[in-house]
Formats: structure tokens, sequence, C-alpha cells
């Protein structure tokens, strides 16, 4: 199931000493669930997921999906919105119901200085659940958890890897706990966590400098930049288009 674009790829491949990962969809399957509602307002729950689902309709991440899968289940309907940007490596914003709202990560809410205490989910990001926080100018309205399950083969193919002597480096835009308690499960060496997409290419330039021969895997399309500077980049068949384009297998 291996699909190699060119032999010049495979030549290096023999000499890489180092495999970079990311982690959702390639460490784990990719096909996270939504599977814990915290509402910190006096919205209902079933308007905290409406609004919640809307701002992630418009985006391609599979915890948008998650998200999505949730509301449809739950049978929230999405609303109409305006203004919908993309912060990178962040989140969302957008506009609905002339209220704007933000949807993100932890590093989204520090940006909008609002006051959050992350001891309030400090312990699930410890189980490998990621957070996404729902948030308004002036205040967080709720946090979801997702959770997305490792790959069964991971943790053999880390097992592998590593009596080849290669040396793994997971590379996440995910919350920190969330990263470490997942490469823990699957043994992995070293884990740089909460990057944003431009930081991957250059986490993969500072162990090129090292002296170290890089092979990064990935399938995201914020993976592509560091797919092409890797010495062998290796996308994941399930992945975005970009990511497979830009990749040598």
């Amino acid at each position: 199931g291996i699909l190699i674009k060119d032999a010049a790829t495979l030549e290096k491949l023999h000499k890489v000493n180092t495999v970079v990962v990311d982690k959702t969809g390639t460490i784990t399957k990719g096909k996270p669930e939504l599977v814990h509602v915290q509402n910190l307002s006096k919205l209902s729950d079933e308007k905290l997921i409406s609004l919640l689902a809307t701002l992630e309709s418009k985006s391609e991440h599979p915890i948008a999906h998650a998200v999505l899968e949730y509301a449809k289940a739950k049978g929230s309907s999405l609303l109409p919105l305006s203004h919908f940007e993309i912060i990178k490596g962040k989140g969302l914003r957008a506009t609905i119901e002339n209220t704007e709202y933000f949807a993100g990560n932890t590093k989204l809410i520090s940006d909008l200085h609002l006051a959050f205490d992350l001891s309030k989910i400090e312990s699930e990001t410890m189980q490998g659940k990621t957070p996404v926080i729902l948030a308004i100018k002036d205040d967080v309205l709720g946090v979801v958890m997702v959770a997305d399950a490792i790959k069964p083969e991971a943790i053999q193919a880390v097992k592998d890897l590593h009596q080849l002597g290669i040396k793994i480096v997971m590379l996440t835009g995910d919350h920190k706990n969330t990263a470490l308690a997942i490469a823990k499960q699957v043994g992995i060496d070293d884990v740089v966590a909460e990057v944003l997409p431009d930081d991957k290419l250059s986490k993969i330039k500072e162990l090129q400098n090292q002296g170290r021969v890089v092979a990064m895997a990935g399938d995201g399309i914020n993976d592509a930049p560091a797919l092409a500077q890797a010495d062998v980049g290796i996308a994941m068949g399930t992945g975005a288009d970009v990511a497979i384009e830009t990749a040598g297998m």
C-alpha cells in the first residue's frame, strides 16, 4: 500500500535517522469524536452546540467534522453566518446573529486576553483529549472535548522504527498535555506541541541543521510546507490532496 513517486526518494529513505510525525491522522485515526460538553454560559447546551457547529461548518479540520457529527446527532441546526475567517493554527471566527464568535484552542483564548481557568480542562487533556473553546470577545461560553483514538498499528510502527535506530519526533498544533499523553501511549521520543503551521517547517530545518536526515509524515493541508522541506515527505493516503501532491511517498 505504499506509492513511491521517484527513485530518488527511495535512495534517500535508507539514510533517514529522524522521523517527524504529525499527530492527527498519522498517529491517531483522524476521526475524532466529541466526548464532553462543558457549558459555562447562560445559553442552553443546544444553542451552544448550534453556535459551535455553525462556526466549524466552514472548516476542513477533522475536529470540525467531530463537532458537526455531534450536532447532527443532537438535531442542532446550523445558523446563518458572515465574516468567516480562519485564524491560522488557533481557530476560527465569524459573525452569527450580529455577534462575533470565536472557536479554537487555548492560544486563541489567550490572544483574546480572556480569563480562563486552564485547570478546568487539564485532567481531560492529560487523557489525550483536545479542547475546543467557544467564546465571544469578552467571555468564554463553553468548552467541548474531542478525542481521537490511536491507530492500533502506530505502537508497533514506533517500536519498529526504534529498532532501526531512528528517532521519532511528534510535531503537532494540539495542546501540550494531549500530545504528551498520546506520545507516551505510543512510545514517541520527543514532542513539540502547540506549534503553528509555519513552525513545523522551521522545526524540520532545525533538525536538518543539526545534520539529521529527516522524513516527515503528515496528512494535513498545513503539513505541506514541512513535507516539502523534509528530506523525504510521506503523506497518509487518507489525507489532504495538497499533502499527497507535495510528498515523495
